[in-house]
């Protein structure tokens, strides 16, 4: 299957704006080849509103939904491109961070943002759960940019059986001083090699670009290696051809090793909150 995450320009507050810009950005990807694509975090909003704006910008995922779902559902059953984007969900007078996943005029699910960054703790309510998504193509775990620095998360979707990480982002500058950067590697993309390669799935990241967003989206194979690389500044579509049963081989038990099988879980309490065990 060909994966490809669109980096583009988000405009904060204008709906209409980013509505248009995401539905093109799917229908570039289905005249690339694509057969699923990801979008930027809070596609349909952007990240720098104050609380009533985003409560007014917020879209309800009932049926039929609001206009960024619609539009999205219609995209994708004209193009057979499996949908994965960030959205602003509003449920009462509650937000989330959120994603979807829309396939052919079909809403199959949405996943909350677990970690929240800085001022995100005074504006969203966090979600509580990690769903795994089974499609045709493959089984889809999502994260949202923060989200990433967490590897309990990422091993918690590789353990339920996720192909590929779908990671919407809107990553901005990294606040590492220029003696100290890692060439041309974000600190989401740091992540997303980290990630990939300690649990053997796929990695893609759409992130945003302009106003001081990072871009540099990225495609990264179950053994770290980085099959797609956006550009820092640059509205584009990153893609790569992806055989999703890789991960579930990487997964298995090899002469060398097996990043399952070798797992020491006694050790783990602090990590997930639980006392270790005693040693005598």
């Amino acid at each position: 299957m060909r994966i490809a995450c669109a980096q583009y320009v988000i405009r904060d507050g204008d709906q209409e704006a980013n509505q248009e810009r995401s539905t093109t950005a799917i229908l570039d990807a289905a005249r690339a080849g694509a057969d699923l694509v990801v979008l930027p975090e809070l596609a349909n909003s952007g990240c720098d509103l104050s609380r009533e704006h985003a409560l007014n910008l917020a879209e309800e995922l009932g049926n039929p939904g609001g206009p960024t779902l619609q539009a999205w559902k219609k995209a994708s059953e004209e193009t057979n491109v499996l949908v994965v984007g960030g959205i602003l969900e509003r449920k009462g007078d509650t937000l989330y961070n959120s994603a979807l996943v829309v396939g052919p005029n079909n809403f199959l699910g949405r996943y909350r943002k677990t970690h929240l960054w800085d001022k995100e703790k005074h504006l969203y309510e966090p979600g509580w759960d990690l769903p795994l998504f089974q499609t045709p193509l493959c089984n889809i775990g999502i994260l949202i940019c923060y989200d990433a620095w967490f590897p309990e998360v990422a091993r918690t979707m590789a353990l339920r059986g996720a192909d590929i990480l779908c990671i919407p982002s809107n990553a901005p500058d990294d606040w590492v001083p220029e003696e100290q950067r890692r060439g041309d590697l974000t600190m989401l993309n740091a992540h997303a090699i980290s990630q990939a390669n300690a649990n053997r799935l796929f990695v893609a990241c759409a992130n945003r670009v302009g106003d001081g967003y990072l871009g540099r989206s990225c495609i990264v194979d179950p053994t770290g290696g980085v099959l797609a690389f956006g550009s820092p500044t640059a509205e584009e579509l990153v893609s790569a051809e992806i055989e999703t049963r890789r991960s579930r081989q990487e997964k298995r038990l090899t002469a060398r090793s097996h990043t399952f099988g070798d797992r020491n879980p006694a050790i783990y309490g602090l990590a997930v909150g639980h006392q270790q065990p005693h040693q005598d």
